[in-house]
């Protein structure tokens, strides 16, 4: 399954290459990027297939069963091959990214996600009743697909129209329906499994709007060029985060556990701060109080 894993995402990246054609100088520098790319993923295939994550992850068997984690024992097994994933293969290859795309592009990639996303947020601002802010949202994908060449200039921002953030997982919060427990898939990382559900429909609705966009604009499907874009933008964004949580914690999945929790929580509840509910300290010792003043930090 790990190595399997890794082959699919190595299929990913090399077919990246596809969207970036441009010039010679251009095409060497992919090369180089992909070259790389595919032999940190390699090495990630291999150490997948060694016993250094079940070793890490056999330490926390005894580990105490709390209310929201059920599946701990699991989850710290997939934290612990997600991380290694992570450092072998998408690190080194954001890392290029960010060091060698130009600033300017680096941010017209990410802006052009973004108005993409705005599609979903209009959908579930409907589906959550604030019509209102569909309205606005609405206006604000006009405004920059059209006046900001398909998204890839904020053109909205600057005329004060506010990004919001709605997914499906929210929108089955503000349903009524239970989070339930919490869950580590592979790759995707942190989830409860009312946000993995609404993970699936949110994947399905890009990848319709992606493969809608490529076709009007390139005259062909590039869902999974952009999707590996996509993957390799937010992960060099996220840079300064992973060394955040590296450095804060001296359990970083407990730490990662109860950040997200307290982010999606506040997410659904709309919420201006991150208001952490804590976990009950005779059910979970390693409830790491302190340390949730970092989360600001995170968002």
């Amino acid at each position: 399954m790990k190595l399997l894993c890794a082959i699919v995402c190595s299929f990913s990246i090399t077919s990246a290459s596809g969207a970036f054609a441009g010039s010679p100088a251009d095409q060497s520098y992919l090369d180089s990027l992909i070259d790389s790319a595919s032999s940190a993923l390699i090495n990630a295939a291999v150490s997948a297939l060694t016993p250094d994550v079940e070793a890490g992850a056999s330490q926390h068997t005894a580990t105490m069963v709390t209310e929201t984690d059920p599946f701990e024992t699991y989850n710290r097994w997939m934290f612990e091959f997600n991380s290694s994933l992570d450092q072998n293969a998408l690190q080194p290859v954001a890392q290029n990214y960010r060091r060698y795309t130009p600033a300017i592009v680096q941010q017209g990639v990410s802006n052009f996600f973004s108005n993409l996303g705005d599609v979903g947020v209009v959908t579930n601002a409907v589906l959550q009743g604030k019509f209102e802010q569909a309205l606005s949202d609405t206006a604000r994908l006009a405004i920059n697909s059209v006046a900001g060449i398909g998204g890839v200039i904020d053109v909205a921002s600057m005329l004060d129209y506010e990004k919001n953030h709605e997914d499906f997982g929210q929108t089955f919060g503000v349903w009524g329906i239970p989070e339930g427990p919490y869950l580590v898939l592979p790759v995707l990382g942190p989830r409860t499994v009312r946000s993995a559900v609404g993970t699936a429909f949110d994947t399905y609705l890009q990848m319709e709007t992606l493969g809608a966009v490529s076709e009007a604009g390139a005259g062909q499907d590039l869902v999974t060029e952009l999707l590996s874009l996509n993957l390799v933008q937010q992960r060099a964004a996220a840079l300064n985060k992973t060394e955040l949580l590296e450095q804060a914690s001296l359990d970083p999945y407990v730490f990662a556990r109860e950040a997200y929790l307290s982010y999606r929580r506040c997410q659904v509840a709309d919420c201006d701060r991150i208001d952490y509910v804590p976990s009950d300290p005779e059910t979970d010792p390693q409830s790491p109080l302190d340390e949730l003043d970092l989360l600001d930090e995170l968002d």
